[in-house]
């Protein structure tokens, strides 16, 4: 068997044919980072994608920001999210607004739309089972909420834009995408 050797001598050589799967490995790690604080862009990527919905919103839609009862680190980060919408962003016929609150409110009353908070996240499914059938869009920064079926959709808008969207999520939650949308983006 060849190895590669790497600084630090053959004691820290790996096998020539698995060193290009641990790059692929690598690089499907680093794809989508593991959370990364929500965007201004990811914001306007998801009042875009917001605009593919049937049937679609108009006018003022209010984007619920999600986070646990008494969780300090959630609330922040509802906080900054919606301060980053204080103005509305534009999409189409759409003036996406945010507005922090927690579980408890975006099941009793909820908003067009909801974007869980990484605090939020393990709550998820709790959430989806309570607003199945409703009609609400569930969204989060991270894909794996998407690949646990605890959000409709995962979007990111750095380095490039990726939507993925849960279409087990999506049936629970009674969203549907038109059928342009759903050719531009991942379904699982």
């Amino acid at each position: 068997m060849s190895q590669l050797t790497i600084t630090g001598g053959p004691a820290f050589g790996i096998c020539r044919r698995n060193a290009s799967g641990l790059a692929l490995l690598c690089l499907l790690i680093g794809a989508w980072p593991a959370h990364a604080e929500t965007t201004a862009r990811d914001l306007q990527t998801i009042a875009r994608a917001l605009a593919f919905l049937e049937p679609a919103p108009s006018g003022l839609v209010e984007l619920g920001i999600v986070y646990p009862v008494g969780s300090i680190d959630g609330r922040a980060e509802a906080e900054r999210s919606a301060t980053a919408m204080r103005d509305g962003l534009r999409a189409g016929a759409i003036q996406l607004r945010g507005r922090p609150m927690t579980l408890d409110e975006a099941a009793s009353a909820p908003p067009a739309a909801l974007l869980l908070t990484e605090a939020a996240l393990p709550q998820g499914d709790r959430l989806a089972a309570l607003l199945a059938g409703r009609g609400v869009p569930t969204i989060s920064t991270n894909p794996s909420a998407v690949a646990s079926d605890k959000a409709v959709m995962a979007v990111r808008a750095e380095p490039r834009v990726e939507i993925i969207v849960s279409r087990a999520a999506a049936r629970v939650a009674g969203v549907a995408f038109s059928a342009a949308f759903r050719m531009m983006i991942q379904e699982r």
